[in-house]
């Protein structure tokens, strides 16, 4: 690769069974609660206490389509949580079933 080429890559949006983990905003629950990790799964597949969130639930809607490092507030009721993306670890799974090659698009900038 020429040197003057620079290959930047840019995250995807989130997507089905990618794993993210997550960090609540508020004061309160940054101390008494952990960085946690979910997976993004269809309904059917969806296990609450394996952290498997079905898309369609209030987190599942809010994380889809994100991307890492995005802050999300999650609305239950009358209740509001914000969380930051930390991390997103891509599932080949996910790979698969948007037939995309990888999870990375990558475009060619060059420099003069």
């Amino acid at each position: 690769m020429p040197w003057n080429l620079l290959l930047i890559m840019k995250p995807t949006p989130i997507s089905c069974y990618d794993r993210v983990t997550l960090r609540p905003l508020n004061i309160l629950g940054a101390l008494h609660d952990p960085d946690f990790i979910v997976q993004i799964v269809p309904a059917h597949e969806a296990d609450a206490t394996h952290g498997r969130i079905s898309r369609e639930a209030p987190l599942g809607r809010a994380i889809l389509h994100r991307r890492c490092g995005d802050e999300i507030t999650v609305r239950v009721q009358d209740h509001a949580a914000t969380l930051h993306i930390l991390a997103v670890e891509a599932s080949h799974r996910s790979a698969q079933v948007h037939n995309t090659p990888g999870r990375m698009s990558a475009r060619p900038v060059k420099y003069r």
